[in-house]
C-alpha cells in the first residue's frame, strides 16, 4: 500500500520584500531551501531473514485454496485457472468467482469478513526502519530494531503486513536504507503525472550548515512533478506553487544537528488522489531528514495512520489489484486490523490506526507560498 514514495534549490517565499526567491542567507541569517518529492514509499527492510515462513502464495496458489473451501471442484477451478489470468480486456471465468469467495454471493473485497480470515504471514524478522512512536523503546510490543543505528522499540507495523507479500517486496537501491517494493513504485510512478507534486521546504534559522533551529514545511503544490528528460526521476531546479489548501499544509518545528533534521512530533496530512490513497493523515508524527552533498534531500516520516482507508484504496481495485500485486485482500484486511496498534475505538476496543513509516527522497526546487503571498498581499491593501 501504501504504500502513501517522497526522491536544493532556493523557496521563493512571498514576503512582502524583492527577496521573494530564498534560497540564500535572509534576514537574521535564516535561509531556505525548498524540494520536490521524486520517490515516497513505505520503508521496508528486506532480507533472508524477515520472512521465515516464506512469502504469501501467489494469486492462483490462494485462489485455488479459497475456492476448493466453498465447495468447488478441482476441475471446475483448473477450468476456471486455466487462462489465468487471461488478457486484455476480455472476461474471465475465474472472476466472478473469486470475487465471491466468502460466502459465494458477497463481494469479498467490500465485505472481506464474508470469508474467513487466511492467515497473511507477516514479518518476523528483528530489524525495521521508522520510530519509536510510543515512546517505550526496547519494552515496545512487537517492535523492531533499526538494522543501522539499532536503536529499539521502532514501530512500524505496516511495514509487518505487508512485508511477505510478493507484490510489495523490492531491493533497497543502497545497502542499509529502506527499499522500495515493487507496489510502490507502480503507484507513484503512475501518481507523479497525475496528482500534484509534494514539496518540502525547510528554513535553517542559522543557515544550512548550522546547527540550530529549523521549520519544515510539507505541502501540495498546485502543479504535477516535471520529469527529467529519462522520464524516470523528477526535474531539478523547476519551480512550483504552494497550496495555500491548509488541509494540505504540514508545518514542524525541528532542530538540525550534524545535518541532521529531527522535528517535533505533530500532526501530517497529504493529500493525494483517489486511485492510490485520497489522503495519508499521520498522528503523533515523526520526521527525519537529511540534505545531502549532492544537494538532494532524503529521509523518513511516519506515524499512526488510519488503517482501513489503506485497505479501501487496494480494496477498490479489486481482483486486478489482487492479482497484480499476489496480495490476498481479505487476508491483508484481516492483518490490518489484527496488527494496529493505535487509537482504540471507544466502543469496541479495537484499534483503528497502524504505525507506519514512508521514506523520502526528494529533489532541489524552487517555491512560491501561494499562502504567504496572499497574505501578503491583502496586507498591502
Amino acid at each position: 500500500m501504501m504504500t502513501f514514495r517522497i526522491r536544493l534549490g532556493a523557496l521563493a517565499v512571498s514576503l512582502v520584500s524583492a527577496a521573494a526567491l530564498i534560497g540564500q542567507p535572509g534576514a537574521l541569517g535564516a535561509e531556505t531551501r525548498s524540494f520536490v518529492v521524486d520517490e515516497f514509499y513505505l520503508a521496508s527492510y528486506f532480507t533472508e531473514a524477515d520472512c521465515p515462513d516464506g512469502l504469501d502464495p501467489s494469486a492462483a496458489e490462494f485462489y485455488r485454496a479459497q475456492l476448493a473451501r466453498i465447495g468447488h471442484s478441482k476441475e471446475e477451478i483448473e477450468a476456471a485457472l486455466k487462462d489465468f489470468p487471461g488478457e486484455g480486456g476480455a472476461a474471465q471465468p475465474w472472476i466472478p468467482l473469486v470475487a465471491v469467495r466468502g460466502d459465494g454471493k458477497t463481494n469479498v473485497y467490500a465485505n472481506p469478513e464474508t470469508m474467513p480470515d487466511p492467515g497473511l504471514k507477516t514479518v518476523k524478522g528483528r530489524y525495521g526502519f521508522g520510530f519509536n512512536l510510543d515512546g517505550r523503546g526496547a519494552q515496545s510490543p512487537n517492535s523492531f530494531e533499526d538494522p543501522t543505528t539499532h536503536k529499539r522499540g521502532i514501530d512500524n507495523q505496516l511495514y509487518r503486513v505487508f512485508g511477505c507479500v510478493r507484490g510489495f517486496r523490492g531491493v533497497a537501491k543502497v545497502a542499509g536504507e529502506p527499499a522500495m517494493s515493487n507496489a510502490d513504485e507502480v503507484h507513484w510512478d503512475k501518481l507523479k503525472d497525475i496528482t500534484p507534486a509534494m514539496l518540502v521546504s525547510i528554513t535553517a534559522e542559522n543557515g544550512f550548515g548550522k546547527d540550530g533551529d529549523v521549520t519544515v514545511l510539507i505541502g501540495r503544490a498546485l502543479e504535477p512533478a516535471t520529469r527529467d528528460a529519462s522520464g524516470k526521476m523528477v526535474q531539478r531546479d523547476m519551480t512550483y506553487r504552494i497550496d495555500a489548501d491548509p488541509r494540505t499544509r504540514n508545518v514542524f518545528h525541528a532542530t538540525m544537528r550534524n545535518g541532521v533534521i529531527v522535528a517535533e512530533p505533530g500532526t501530517l496530512s497529504l493529500v493525494l488522489d483517489n486511485y492510490y490513497n485520497s489522503a495519508f493523515k499521520f498522528d503523533h508524527a515523526r520526521l527525519r531528514l537529511r540534505v545531502k552533498p549532492d544537494g538532494e534531500l532524503s529521509g523518513m516520516v511516519g506515524g499512526y495512520t488510519p488503517w482501513f482507508p489503506l485497505y479501501h484504496a487496494m480494496a477498490v481495485g479489486g481482483y486486478v489489484e489482487e492479482y497484480a500485486l499476489s496480495a490476498d485482500l481479505p487476508g491483508i484486511y484481516y492483518a490490518l486490523k489484527k496488527l494496529a496498534d493505535a487509537d482504540p475505538d471507544p466502543r469496541t476496543g479495537e484499534n483503528r490506526s497502524i504505525s507506519a513509516a514512508y521514506a523520502i527522497e526528494a529533489v532541489p526546487a524552487f517555491a512560491i507560498d501561494q499562502a504567504t503571498q496572499k497574505t501578503a498581499t491583502n496586507n498591502e491593501r
